[in-house]
């Protein structure tokens, strides 16, 4: 109770201070745009893609406007105490994230396959069950021709089995996105953006992790649910997003400096990860920073009940 009653009495001195530290982006329209990030591509891009559907078109359409945030005040405090409390890469995205889940021993071009098929699998997906199932597609061999080659009953089965949401919708993304690399592609993953995104089942957020990760491409931010939260509950999007990821993104990419969108998907994804699943470890993590209060005031801004954790295992907390 007094541990409790202390996080209050200390939350609320300093809700001037958090209230500056994690102050709203300001959003400004630009008006619709078309998006450095998602031009139509020279025209052997287009001849090349396959023809134009609902999907690509939806996807086009969500891409089409710029919108410029002002940087929140205090962005960089609360960013550098994220990273911090990242230090440690215990969450399960880095052992388990899609640049984690290939075969060091294929060459680069199976690589770059397998982490886009590990990309494919994830969505609504836990990393556990897709690491899982990724190391039996790597056992049974996971190449465009491997794929190609196999009974796409037995893929979905191996699917199915690993507990891959939407498996049976994903094994039909997996083989028409294959054969688009063989028949259009040479055999090869894509290495451009307009590309991807022309893929079935591809979309903006895995298309900029498999540049990030297969081909050493920065273009933008990867925006997943705990990137797209985050960002949201940091004040960083200039209002609320709503469900709308892409409006995260381009809102994020409109102030944050290039230098680290390499890795705002990672710390975000990773930090998401233990607020979800690992509350006690992240307290202690928090309590043992170079800045602990203003760690715990993070940690509230984010929905971690600091007091609550504290209490259920026996953490002590400090005097205000």
């Amino acid at each position: 109770m007094r541990a409790a009653t202390t996080l209050a009495r200390r939350c609320l001195f300093a809700a001037v201070t958090t209230a500056v530290a994690f102050a709203p982006a300001r959003r400004v329209s630009m008006g619709p745009k078309r998006s450095r990030h998602f031009g139509g591509g020279s025209s052997a891009d287009a001849a090349a893609a396959a023809a134009p559907t609902a999907t690509k078109k939806a996807k086009a359409r969500r891409a089409s406007s710029v919108v410029a945030v002002e940087p929140p005040s205090g962005w960089r405090r609360a960013w550098d105490m994220c990273v911090e409390l990242r230090a440690d890469r215990t969450a399960v995205v880095d052992s388990m994230g899609c640049g984690e889940l290939t075969n060091p021993g294929d060459s680069a071009a199976d690589r770059a396959y397998q982490t886009l098929v590990s990309l494919m699998l994830s969505s609504q997906t836990r990393d556990t069950a897709n690491a899982a199932t990724m190391r039996v597609l790597l056992r049974k061999g996971l190449s465009v021709d491997a794929v190609l080659a196999t009974d796409p009953a037995d893929f979905e089965a191996t699917l199915k089995a690993g507990h891959i949401g939407m498996y049976a919708q994903k094994t039909a993304y997996v083989y028409e996105t294959t054969r688009a690399i063989k028949d259009v592609h040479g055999g090869a993953v894509p290495e451009t953006l307009a590309e991807l995104v022309a893929l079935k089942g591809v979309g903006p957020k895995m298309a900029l992790l498999q540049l990030q990760h297969a081909c050493g491409k920065i273009e933008g931010i990867s925006v997943d649910t705990h990137v797209h939260r985050i960002c949201n509950q940091l004040g960083w999007t200039g209002g609320d997003t709503g469900k709308n990821a892409e409006k995260t993104r381009r809102a994020i990419e409109s102030w944050v400096p290039r230098d680290l969108w390499p890795h705002v998907n990672v710390v975000f994804v990773g930090l998401g990860q233990e607020v979800q699943t690992e509350k006690a470890k992240l307290l202690r993590k928090a309590l043992r920073s170079s800045d602990a209060p203003f760690a715990l005031d993070l940690l509230n801004t984010l929905g971690v009940d600091a007091a609550a954790v504290a209490a259920r295992e026996g953490i002590d907390l400090p005097e205000a």
